[in-house]
C-alpha cells in the first residue's frame, strides 16, 4: 500500500476522468456490498458506507468535482514544491555545517569523552562527589 492519501475517486475505485456516469455505478456497486443491511457482521460497515456517501456526493456534482480537483491539484503542487525545496536545500553546500563548528563539536565530544575515562580509570583523580556515585 502507498503512503498517500486517499483521495474519494480511491473510494469509489474510479479514475480521476470517470464519466458521472461510471461514477454512479461504482458508487451503487460498492454500496451494495457495503451496506450494513447487506453485511450485519461487519462492523465497519457504517463508516465505509459514510465513506461513500461523502466521495459520491463530492464527485456526482459537477461544481463540487471541479472544485474538489482543483484542491487535489494545489495539495499535490505544495507537496512538490516542498519536495523540491527540501532536496534543494540537501543539495545547497552553504547549508552544511561550517567547519569551525564541526570541528568544536568534535572537540567537545573528545573532551567529554576523555573526561570520563581518566575520571572512571585513574582512581586518585576521582573526586568525591564521582566516588559517592560509582559505588
Amino acid at each position: 500500500m502507498s503512503a498517500r492519501a486517499l483521495t474519494y475517486y480511491d473510494v469509489l475505485q474510479v479514475e480521476r476522468t470517470a464519466a458521472p456516469d461510471r461514477v454512479r455505478v461504482a458508487y451503487r456497486q460498492l454500496a451494495r456490498r457495503y451496506h450494513p443491511d447487506h453485511a450485519p457482521g461487519d462492523v465497519d460497515a457504517h463508516r465505509l458506507m459514510a465513506e461513500l456517501n461523502a466521495a459520491y456526493a463530492v464527485l456526482s456534482d459537477p461544481e463540487q468535482r471541479a472544485l474538489y480537483d482543483e484542491r487535489i491539484d494545489a495539495i499535490r503542487a505544495a507537496r512538490e514544491r516542498a519536495r523540491a525545496s527540501f532536496i534543494a536545500r540537501l543539495e545547497d553546500n552553504g547549508a552544511r555545517w561550517p567547519w569551525f563548528l564541526l570541528f568544536a563539536t568534535m572537540a567537545l565530544s573528545g573532551l567529554c569523552v576523555g573526561v570520563s575515562v581518566y575520571t572512571n580509570y585513574v582512581p586518585s583523580a576521582a573526586t568525591p562527589i564521582v566516588k559517592a556515585f560509582s559505588r
